[in-house]
């Protein structure tokens, strides 16, 4: 049988099958081989018919399209970057470096501005303007759910976590993603919290009082993982020349550049460049990719 890893604590596995929700633990193989299993993870598992409460054996990771290990997720097909523009206040490098992390990862960057009620309308719409000519855009008020479907729309029946400084408001967003579910999403959630008291009878040990990954699904097929401390992302560790490619909005007007290796930051006759002076692209944009081109300089030395 095949199903999703949806929850790892104190070496046991929750894996969802599409219907319901197995405890099982690695077989011996993947231990010795020290794999690791990611939630996120998609694994052949096989249910123990020697064990009375009918766990599964996992004896198989399916390879994965991507995966992060802070925390420890795989095979996600969105990650929703969320800032605010006040209480806090936007943070652009710290933004950028999480959808360049995304671009690095082959992670489909949604961007999400959060506290729209607060920041207003002409600053939101401002804001989104960096961003919605590159990647999918939308402002959430988290007062009124203003927004929030259209969150769903542009995640609905993907792999999605959400990511973003602290205190933008992602667990707003999360419960109001939850709010009006048909029930399979609360079910499932019955079933994970019923299974894991299960541990410490197995174990001898209390229950974990970690913050763990976990995956909810969603009646319209989403898959929303649950993360603790999502703020940012490893700057990917890659050659300066290529954190050009980690900006999509550099590739159209870079092919014009007098050099093909062209860094757009001194060189002469940069199309980029000259996209930047009319506007095309933006200045918050093009000064975290010159910070991060510094920063991955800065490793190599």
């Amino acid at each position: 049988m095949t199903g999703t890893v949806v929850k790892g604590i104190g070496g046991f596995y929750f894996v969802y099958d599409g219907n319901s929700v197995v405890m099982g633990k690695a077989r011996g193989n993947l231990k010795r081989n020290k794999e690791l299993i990611y939630v996120g993870d998609i694994v052949d598992f096989d249910i123990d018919e020697n064990d009375k409460d009918g766990d599964c054996v996992i004896h198989r990771v399916i390879e994965r399209k991507n995966y992060l290990t802070r925390p420890p997720v795989s095979n996600l097909d969105i990650l929703v970057v969320v800032f605010s523009i006040v209480q806090p206040d936007v943070n652009y490098p710290v933004v950028d470096k999480l959808i360049a992390g995304c671009e690095h990862a082959g992670i489909a960057p949604v961007i999400c501005i959060s506290k729209a009620d607060l920041a207003g309308e002409e600053a939101t719409a401002k804001a989104l303007s960096v961003y919605s000519s590159i990647y999918p855009s939308v402002s959430v008020n988290g007062m009124t759910g203003d927004g929030i479907d259209g969150l769903r729309q542009l995640i609905a029946g993907k792999k999605v976590a959400l990511a973003g400084p602290s205190g933008v408001g992602k667990s707003t967003i999360t419960n109001l993603l939850h709010e009006g579910e048909s029930g399979i999403s609360q079910a499932e959630e019955e079933l994970l919290k019923a299974a894991t008291g299960r541990i410490s009878s197995k174990t001898g040990r209390g229950r974990h009082t970690t913050r763990h990954v976990e995956i909810f699904p969603l009646s319209d097929g989403t898959m929303l993982y649950d993360t603790p401390g999502f703020t940012s992302l490893d700057m990917p560790q890659v050659e300066p020349v290529a954190v050009r490619d980690l900006f999509p909005e550099f590739r159209n007007p870079g092919r014009e550049c007098r050099y093909s290796d062209c860094m757009h930051i001194n060189e002469p006759e940069c199309a980029v460049k000259e996209a930047l002076t009319r506007g095309e692209i933006s200045i918050s944009r093009y000064e975290s990719y010159k910070a991060m081109t510094e920063e991955v300089k800065k490793w190599q030395k």
